[in-house]
Parts: C-alpha cells; structure tokens; sequence
C-alpha cells in the first residue's frame, strides 16, 4: 500500500513539474509569428531579460522592449508594450492642438489662420480658414473673400536608431504636407474708356469674380518652445486651375496658376500657440 502510494505521488508531482513547463510565459515581437517561449525573469525601463528552456538556465537573454508588442505569462495575464518613438503613452503631458496665424498674410491683403491637430507620433491634420481682404489693399482693389486650406502632415522621424529615442514634441520636426487649397473672392479693376478720341476717356470701375483651387506638396519645419509657443516656416510648390478671368498671378492663399501655366507656389511664416491641457 505504501509503494503505491509513494507511487501516485511521485506521478502528481511529475505532472505538476509538467504542467508547469507547459505553462511558460509567451514574448511576442513585432513580427506577430515571431514568438518567444520563455520564463521572464525582469522588465525593466528599456530591456526585458528572460530564461530560455533550450538553453542552460544559467543564461539570461535580454530583448528590446521597443521590438515587442506584448507578453503573455503563463498565468493568463497580458501586458502590452507601444514603441518609445511612436507611443502615445509617451507624450500624454504634450499640448496635441495649435492655432497658428500666417504671419505676413495681412500684408498680402489677407489674415489665414489655422488649426494643427496630432493625429499620433509623427502625423497631425492642419485645418486653415482665412477672411481675403482682412489686410492690406496696396492696389485698392476692394478684395473681399474667403480661403479654405487642408493638409495632412508626416513629421520625420530620426533615421537612426536608439531605444530611448523620441520626439522633442509631438508636434515639433522636419515635415512634408501634402495641402489642396480653395479660395473665391470679388475684387475690384480699373480700365481706361476712350470716348470719340484718345484725346478724351475716363475711368472705368468694375468687378471681377476669381474662384481658385490648388494641390501643392509643402515642406517645412516647425519648432516648439516651452510646450507653450510654436513658429513653422514653410514653402511648397504645386498645381493651380480654376476661374482667373485677370489672369491675375497673386490669389492671397497662393501664388501662380495663370493662364499660360499652372505652376503654384507658396512660402511664408506662422506664429501660434498650443492648446490643451498638459
């Protein structure tokens, strides 16, 4: 009876050692089919290290926390990792949105101010609305319309790597925009009405009506102070078509798009702040 006994015990305890073998925690790595049957011995700040079963477990591995997605340990339970670059985790004290105000436009003969959103690391939407006549009439010309623009921004990222990298600000870097502009205003010309002779004319006052759209790719670069104040210096260049009975070359949201090419053309500076809770 006590063989059988010692028996039956010896057989659980092998089954529990069995069991728990079975039972290892699990490293995924960024590759979904990239698997690590493991024990994890420590997570640390930047590195995981873990013991492997097909090796002495006098060896401990270690693995970038920045190439796993996440760990499943053999209790069931889960944790999940986000990259320090690109993890929104990781600029959850930044301000996401800015109003900004092109600098120069009301010297042009309008104010264009625009609303920039981070969509995540390395991405954000820019919304623009401008009032065409809000500003300087050099030509007296009586401008009045408005301007619409849109882009979507790739902020660049390091082309190096380091585990610890990350942007300085969610909204701050190098960046390429690809930007559609739509604008419409009446604005006023003068010509010359010779009567009988060119000896006797007046002036002449009318209207004309220009409806603009544009497609430019726009380059710049956009520095951020304090999580508070922000300054984006840009240019771009792109295709202009529409309405321009003036064949005129200057349309307050871009310049170009004549009627013997369609080549547009924009630069200039915006100053703003950022919005948001930190």
């Amino acid at each position: 009876m006590k063989t059988i006994t010692r028996f039956m015990a010896s057989a659980l305890l092998a089954l529990a050692g069995s069991g728990a073998l079975l039972a290892q925690d699990v490293i995924y790595r960024i590759n979904p089919s990239d698997t690590i049957p493991c024990k994890i011995v420590e997570i640390g700040e930047e590195l995981v290290k873990y013991k492997a079963d097909t090796y002495s477990q006098d060896l401990t591995f270690t693995v970038d926390k920045n190439k796993i997605t996440r760990i499943v340990f053999g209790n069931g339970k889960e944790i999940t990792f986000a990259d320090s670059m690109f993890g929104k985790e990781n600029y959850e004290t930044q301000r996401k949105d800015a109003i900004k105000l092109s600098f120069l436009s009301p010297l042009l003969g309008a104010t264009l101010l625009s609303y920039e959103h981070s969509v995540k690391p390395g991405q954000s939407m820019e919304f623009g609305l401008g009032i065409i006549g809000a500003g300087r009439d050099e030509n007296d010309t009586n401008p009045f319309g408005a301007v619409a623009k849109f882009g979507y921004k790739f902020i660049t990222s390091p082309d190096w790597y380091d585990r610890r990298q990350r942007y300085a600000h969610i909204l701050k870097g190098s960046y390429i925009k690809p930007e559609v502009t739509f604008l419409h205003y009446k604005s006023d010309y003068y010509w010359v009405d010779y009567i009988g002779s060119n000896d006797t004319y007046k002036i002449v006052k009318d209207k004309t009506v220009t409806t603009m759209f544009s497609v430019m790719l726009v380059g710049g670069k956009q520095w951020v102070f304090n999580d508070l104040f922000l300054v984006d210096l840009f240019a771009g260049v792109g295709y202009g078509f529409g309405h321009n009975p003036r064949n005129e070359s200057w349309h307050y949201g871009f310049l170009g798009a004549e009627n013997d090419t369609p080549l547009t053309l924009t630069a200039g500076i915006k100053i703003g702040f950022l919005l948001g809770k930190k």
